[in-house]
């Protein structure tokens, strides 16, 4: 058991790179990928669950409150989708891009956000409460909104929506369970890090099962791929800024938590809601969501380190001040 508690730690710790991988290693091996996607109502439960595990887990958060949760979830379920149709319809896109956008943005947050957070030094339970909130109104908003905006696409979610309380209240009641019995699971769960290992292993099914789809998009038609990839990450990584900077006055770690849930959609809910009605264009922007899901948290776990270390070099060179209030240089 300590070896799996060991095991979950390292994957943990390198879960962003082992994304990255993920989306490598489906790509360039298609029995894998095939494999992998018999398996994805597996994942879904495992970052589900390692997300509920990273939150219980997580310290707790003192600026978390009733206020801040209802406006990050004002934000993220309807600021997000009402600001991005705004901009779709004024761009006068292709009709399968506006409808793969407009569906991507109506997706919840994804079931792993609290884990993804965990990873980054952010606020899981403020990413958790935010993803499970709107997947639980997953149900009633996406039809809504997709009925609103004129999306050309059916969503129906009835046939999700028990199997989205099963997922979220079996992981729930799990981590609950983790949570009291502490010490008798501290060798499987040693840390908050092992927490994450278990949605990183659900991601990394959804990294490989996604690339088989990929694979075929962009075999048939690259070039059109290629401007759905770059517009999946442009619509996540402006959500993510918008997000970030609309509530940079709650902290850079509470900022970048609502951002992370802003940009990061369970586009996989999106295209099961949408099943065999999606067009072959809007799947494949749909599928080239998964990209940024998976492949910026690496990005920003850089970023987030050389910021780290470049505040630590300032705070060594600036001059000290002694008990008596007088200056004192760093040492060279």
């Amino acid at each position: 058991m300590r070896f799996l508690g060991q095991g979950l730690s390292c994957v943990g710790r390198r879960g962003p790179a082992l994304l990255v991988i993920s989306l490598a290693l489906g790509a360039a091996f298609a029995p894998l990928a095939t494999a992998a996607y018999q398996a994805l109502p597996i994942s879904a439960f495992l970052l589900t669950l390692g997300s509920f595990l990273s939150a219980s887990l997580a310290p707790a958060e003192r600026s978390l409150g009733w206020r801040r949760i209802l406006l990050a979830l004002a934000w993220v379920g309807l600021g997000v989708p009402l600001i991005a149709a705004a901009v779709v319809f004024q761009l006068r896109l292709d009709p399968a891009l506006e409808a793969g956008i407009l569906l991507s943005v109506l997706a919840p947050p994804v079931g792993s956000a609290a884990a993804i957070a965990a990873m980054l030094g952010l606020q899981p339970r403020l990413a958790l409460l935010t993803s499970i909130a709107l997947t639980l109104a997953a149900p009633l908003s996406m039809p809504a909104f997709a009925s609103a905006f004129g999306v050309g696409t059916a969503v129906d979610m009835t046939h999700l929506a028990w199997r989205l309380a099963l997922i979220i209240g079996a992981a729930a009641a799990l981590a609950q369970a983790a949570r009291r019995w502490r010490r008798k699971v501290e060798t499987v769960l040693p840390d908050q890090v092992a927490a994450a290992g278990v949605a990183v292993i659900g991601l990394m099914i959804v990294g490989l099962a996604m690339m088989s789809g990929i694979r075929a998009h962009w075999v048939t038609n690259p070039g059109a791929f290629t401007v759905f990839a770059m517009a999946a990450i442009s619509a996540n990584l402006g959500a993510g800024l918008v997000g970030s900077l609309l509530f940079a006055s709650w902290g850079a770690r509470d900022a970048f938590t609502i951002g992370l849930v802003s940009g990061n959609r369970n586009v996989t809910l999106a295209w099961a809601a949408a099943g065999s009605a999606l067009p072959a264009a809007t799947e494949a922007y749909v599928a080239a969501c998964v990209l940024p899901v998976l492949a910026l948290p690496l990005a920003i776990k850089g970023v987030v380190g050389v910021r780290a270390r470049l505040r630590r070099m300032v705070d060594t060179h600036k001059p000290s001040v002694n008990p008596a209030g007088v200056s004192v240089p760093p040492k060279p």
